[in-house]
């Protein structure tokens, strides 16, 4: 798995042979082996990028829709024949299971990038408009590209989240530049290396690697749009930065995920639901279920069942054992989770099940899968985004009550609700402040790519996906022609007169005042 010279470096200009001192080594989480060395870019070579990024963007969107959707199209059509490849890196560089990798990264990314390009012309399509005020104009609106988009992605979404947004960003007729976390960066290269392959011009799609300076170069550096997938504290720093350079940007952040089991949910799909929002990829994707809140007459049913399925999974290395959960990604996350799960202990939480590290050879950071019952709202563990495989259950006296409790202002940007009562489910959405509400799952809205979602992170308010978030990748140039021939001196032009002055207060009166015939007639006089 050597990274070869060009998709180490994605740099236009010449290195000077061998390793350097700041080259991000990425290993194999569970063992420790090396996996490639990664060159990373300095502030001046990320401003590089972002020049060679801008030349190749010119020609790329003087390409038709049908155009760049073909290469988007080949591009995913490509990623599926390396599937293999591509699980394995996920599963040794990120300590996913296999059938994660396949499922939850490779299948969202390449749905999303062949619905967008099926959609694509239509969504980009000129919108013809009909002025109501000047009849005697028409215009049209075109969606022109921005330029060079940003994609900016957290450690926890390696490939489905980002990926989509740079299939969003191509398709409108941008280049990219994408700064995945240093802990992400062996997907991100090898998402390039196939879309290169596949004829993608070299210079459009970059992989910035690098640490916070690089990144502050191609904001400062007049990149056209910065859309960040984090947390709330990557978000504000780069909308910050964003707001100082004038660029736009967008975010979408992640938070306390909450599953709310109400009084009537189906008991066995709701417990079997948890322990898979919690426990997938160890906890660790952002809209993992970070806290569950139980109607108190289904908890003991409920947490008893979670804790037989919880106590049932299997932990391991995900490349080399049959194993349903992996290490963490940070090394120092199960001392973290054992300090946590302490505290919510102290609180007044009962331990259902695991509660300790897993001591195994090799380097990896394994954590037993947790379940702390009766957590307290106060306790970190109900409030501070864990990702790890503990799973925290407060119960709520009533539906409402358990509403109180998930609306607590830490919550992310999905929701899951449990309850056979479709209007139940609806009423709970309408009091969550959650981009996404799914009733009676979990991660569906992975597949939702044509749905918007809300993108109102600490950056500009907006929508990411759907026609919207495709639009929303372009600059809306609204362009108007007259229908008719004009005179050469215009009657709303100067110089002014009075009579000009009492025909324009009588016309703003007539058409815009009082209702009715009479009234208006009134006004005309």
């Amino acid at each position: 798995m050597e990274m070869s010279p060009d998709s180490s470096t994605h740099d236009p200009s010449s290195r000077p042979p061998g390793p350097r001192a700041d080259d991000v080594v990425v290993a194999d989480l569970c063992t420790g082996e090396a996996l490639a060395a990664v060159a990373t870019h300095t502030p001046d070579e990320a401003r590089a990028l972002l020049r060679a990024a801008a030349a190749a963007q010119q020609a790329w969107a003087r390409e038709a829709v049908s155009s760049r959707a073909a290469m988007v199209r080949r591009v995913t059509e490509a990623i599926v024949q390396q599937a293999d490849a591509m699980a394995e890196v996920l599963q040794r560089a990120q300590g996913m299971c296999r059938f994660d990798a396949l499922v939850r990264e490779l299948l969202p990314c390449v749905d999303a990038g062949q619905w967008y390009a099926a959609e694509a012309p239509t969504m980009l399509a000129d919108l013809a408009i009909e002025p109501h005020l000047r009849s005697h104009r028409r215009g049209e609106v075109r969606f022109v590209p921005r330029g060079v988009v940003a994609v900016f992605s957290p450690w926890n979404a390696p490939l489905a989240e980002p990926l989509t947004l740079v299939f969003e960003a191509l398709l409108a007729g941008n280049a990219v530049v994408w700064k995945p976390s240093s802990l992400a960066v062996l997907p991100a290269l090898r998402a390039r290396e196939i879309a290169v392959r596949e004829g993608l011009p070299a210079d459009l799609l970059a992989v910035l690697v690098g640490e916070r300076d690089a990144g502050d170069a191609i904001i400062d550096a007049g990149v056209d749009l910065a859309v960040t997938i984090g947390s709330k504290e990557a978000a504000r720093r780069v909308a910050a930065r964003c707001a100082r350079a004038a660029v736009p940007s967008l975010s979408t952040v992640a938070g306390k995920t909450t599953l709310i089991a109400c009084d009537d949910c189906d008991v066995e799909r709701a417990a079997r639901a948890i322990v898979a929002g919690r426990f997938v990829h160890a906890g660790q994707r952002r809209d993992a279920v970070e806290r569950a809140i139980v109607h108190a007459s289904v908890a003991p049913a409920l947490t008893r069942r979670v804790i037989e399925l919880a106590s049932a999974l299997r932990v391991g290395d995900p490349w080399r054992e049959a194993v349903d959960l992996g290490p963490a990604m940070h090394h120092s996350r199960a001392t973290f989770l054992r300090v946590v799960t302490e505290e919510a202990l102290r609180l007044g939480a009962t331990l259902g099940v695991g509660g300790e590290a897993m001591h195994r050879d090799g380097a990896g950071s394994w954590f037993a899968p947790t379940v702390l019952v009766g957590v307290n709202e106060g306790a970190r563990a109900a409030r501070e985004t864990l990702h790890g495989p503990v799973l925290p259950v407060l119960v709520a006296s009533s539906n409402a009550h358990a509403l109180a409790l998930a609306d607590d202002g830490v919550g992310g940007p999905f929701a899951y609700v449990f309850t056979e009562s479709a209007d139940r489910a609806a009423a709970m959405a309408d009091g969550l402040r959650a981009s996404v509400v799914l009733h009676d799952d979990v991660f569906a809205a992975e597949g939702a790519v044509d749905a918007p979602m809300d993108a109102a992170g600490p950056g500009a308010a907006g929508t990411l996906h759907g026609a919207d978030g495709l639009t929303r990748m372009c600059r809306a140039q609204h362009r108007s022609v007259p229908s008719l021939a004009l005179p050469a001196r215009d009657p709303a032009w100067p110089p002014y007169t009075p009579l000009r002055e009492q025909v324009a207060i009588r016309a703003l009166r007539t058409v815009f005042g009082r209702h009715g015939v009479v009234g208006r007639l009134a006004d005309l006089f």
